[in-house]
């Protein structure tokens, strides 16, 4: 093998021969029980790490052509991101190379449709456990390595590698991915029969639609050269792309080539333009150089985006319930709700809310929220997928459909169906938060069932939805914690702790280089002071302030050099955490997370979870000592309260995200919010 390091060699030949069989379980992919994670004595489990492992199972659980397409575009962007790096060794480009022609196979058998037939040789669960267990086995090589250590892209191409990217087409930009390859196919018709094509993905949704494309043009028979994909990496304020992947780029072009570059939606167009820019440095001498996203493809230079065609990314009959939200009509998605068993048959009427969470009851609405419908809150010149989208929007307009911004809520309006004498046990009101779809929705589905414990009971995900049914007398944990008893205080600390070992059991990410490291003061200062603008008046946070309770540099994996996916980002006031009403004296309290999904969130370590759940929730000193007891690590625990103080920065990046323009109230409120936690984190010292 060829490697500049000894290190990266020896973890790879390493890897988990159990992954190698094609055979399904626990070794090969299955989803793991949560419990506890290993102890850092005995590192991470062998072969890729469980988050990894999850997505080949659902994959193959599945089976469509869809599902083991987007588990292999899944593949080829880890791949790219660890091969990119300057000491990956040469067997990793190797393997990238046969990746990326299965992402165009399978994509063949995408564009044929449900009924569509996997084209020999097609690849199946064995190749894509092997190669998902060789990614995973070279991304820790490398780290292992030191590959990150002083080398700034290393790092950042080591860290979107670890990462658990959501494309867009199936998370807040959705598409029908199958019709990328119409869309491709339609745009060949329409240009010069013997113009050869090129077509470069942009990591992370270049990865998932440029095989689209590829298959399409390989079909006319215009390729110019082997796909690939590049990821633009955003340093010191500008967009770069990584020499050693474009110095991989074909040295040259047929003459006349049209190069596609293919992404999600662009939103400022900063990075299509950046991409754009290093491709015509590559090939001074290509015919042009063309931008496509699903439905879309645009030409992009000094004065913006510039749309050139226009087709629908959706299948617009499919009745989905992101579909049937604008306008809302609580028929049509009582109706469809029912359908798909989410609600339970009956005549019971049903009104749509929008959902009101306590964010917005503490904070009030941003700009864009309204309370006539749930779907006020897409943004101007968004498509809604319920009819044809063949206008030119104009070059500033926003394309996106997006239920994430549009939770929702059908509340019963007339009396019980049930039994007449009988209460109806049925909830009142389902909540229909929007989770992710396609295949990695659905392995999303799968890790949230897992964690149901946190739950309400009556649950259900359906069109992307996680549809729960709702709770009555649930109340915030923070303040109920002091009137429990011992015992309930205990168990239900313990319930914390349990969820935080299932993200580590369940969404493990695998291992870090343990000296790397991130800036939590810096960060924190940089928000602050974007916030005292924002607000126009003094926060009770300074830099004094900042120097005694937060340190420079903190490990980036913590203690234990591993990082798991976390919702923390989106997730982490203390609301997300409530109980239900007082328990009998022998039964533990029910505990509830709301936000438990992590398609929104990010990566991170078990100290950043154990910090914000205490500042978020003031823990008394006698439930400090619980909570230490259940985590059971208390070096994580003590390095978790050292960093305390970084518990401020979800909740200032929260309010800068989600209070574009506060009132001065608003700008009050949270002022006092932050003095309260600072407060708190002093005490702790």
């Amino acid at each position: 093998m060829e490697t500049a390091n000894a290190r990266t060699a020896e973890v790879i030949s390493g890897e988990n021969p159990g992954a190698h069989t094609g055979q399904s379980g626990e070794r090969s992919g299955g989803v793991a029980t949560p419990g506890r994670p290993p102890s850092p004595a005995t590192g991470a489990p062998a072969g890729p790490p469980p988050l990894r492992r999850a997505a080949v199972a659902s994959a193959v659980r599945l089976g469509s052509a869809e599902a083991r397409y987007a588990c292999a575009c899944s593949i080829e962007q880890l791949l790219a991101d660890t091969a990119a790096c300057p000491t990956a060794p040469a067997s990793a480009r190797a393997l990238l190379d046969e990746v990326r022609q299965a992402c165009q196979d399978l994509a063949r058998a995408v564009a044929a449709g449900p009924g569509g037939r996997f084209a020999p040789p097609a690849p199946g669960p064995g190749f894509l456990e092997r190669a998902m267990a060789r990614t995973a086995a070279y991304t820790a090589g490398l780290w292992q390595a030191g590959a990150a250590r002083g080398d700034a892209a290393a790092e950042a191409l080591l860290r979107h590698a670890t990462d658990w990217k959501t494309p867009e087409c199936y998370a807040y930009d959705l598409a029908d991915v199958a019709l990328v390859h119409g869309q491709a196919a339609a745009w060949l018709a329409a240009t010069e029969e013997r113009t050869p094509v090129f077509v470069v993905g942009v990591r992370t949704g270049g990865s998932y639609l440029a095989p689209l494309w590829a298959a399409a043009v390989a079909a006319a028979g215009r390729t110019a050269a082997p796909w690939t994909s590049l990821r633009p990496l955003r340093t010191a304020g500008r967009i770069s792309l990584v020499p050693a992947e474009t110095g991989r780029l074909p040295a040259a072009l047929p003459p006349g080539t049209v190069v596609v570059a293919v992404d999600d939606q662009p939103d400022t167009g900063g990075t299509a333009r950046a991409v754009r820019d290093a491709l015509a440095r590559r090939y001074p001498g290509a015919r042009d150089i063309v931008c496509a996203s699903p439905g879309r493809t645009y030409a992009v230079d000094a004065t913006g985006v510039r749309p050139l065609t226009r087709t629908s990314a959706v299948r617009e009959d499919a009745g989905r319930l992101w579909q049937l939200l604008a306008p809302a009509d609580a028929d049509r998605l009582t109706a469809r709700a029912r359908a798909g068993g989410a609600v339970p048959a009956g005549t019971t009427a049903y009104r749509v809310t929008p959902f009101r969470g306590p964010f917005l009851a503490a904070y009030g609405p941003r700009a864009t929220d309204t309370d006539t419908s749930p779907a006020g809150a897409r943004p101007t010149g968004q498509v809604d997928g319920t009819g044809p989208a063949t206008t030119t929007p104009p070059e500033t307009g926003v394309l996106r459909i997006s239920p994430r911004n549009t939770p929702f809520s059908l509340v019963a309006d007339g009396p019980a169906t049930g039994t007449p004498g009988a209460p109806d046990p049925r909830p009142r009101a389902y909540h229909f938060r929007f989770v992710g779809t396609g295949p990695h929705g659905a392995q999303g589905a799968e890790a949230v069932e897992a964690l149901g414990e946190f739950l309400p009971p009556v649950r259900h995900h359906l069109d992307g939805y996680l549809v729960t049914g709702h709770e009555d007398g649930l109340r915030p944990l923070g303040a109920e914690l002091p009137r429990m008893t011992e015992k309930h205080r205990r168990q239900a600390l313990e319930a914390v702790a349990r969820y935080w070992h299932a993200l580590d059991h369940l969404g493990g990410l695998g291992p870090v280089d343990p000296t790397v490291t991130y800036a939590p003061r810096e960060r924190l200062a940089t928000a602050l002071e974007r916030l005292r603008a924002r607000l126009a008046c003094p926060l009770p946070v300074d830099g004094a302030w900042l120097d005694r309770h937060l340190p420079r540099r903190a490990a980036f994996g913590g203690t234990r050099a591993r990082v798991f996916r976390t919702s923390l980002p989106y997730s982490h006031q203390s609301w997300h955490w409530q109980v239900g009403a007082p328990p009998a004296p022998d039964a533990p309290p029910v505990v509830r997370r709301f936000g438990l999904d992590w398609i929104w969130g990010g990566t991170g370590p078990l100290e950043a979870e154990i910090s914000s759940f205490v500042v978020e929730h003031r823990l008394a000193p006698a439930d400090l000592a619980v909570l230490r007891t259940s985590v059971g690590d208390d070096r994580a625990f003590d390095t978790a309260l050292e960093l305390a103080g970084d518990a401020l920065w979800w909740n200032v990046k929260s309010w800068l995200r989600r209070c574009p323009a506060p009132a001065a109230d608003t700008a009050r409120r949270i002022a006092d919010d932050l003095g309260e936690l600072a407060r708190y984190v002093t005490g702790l010292r």
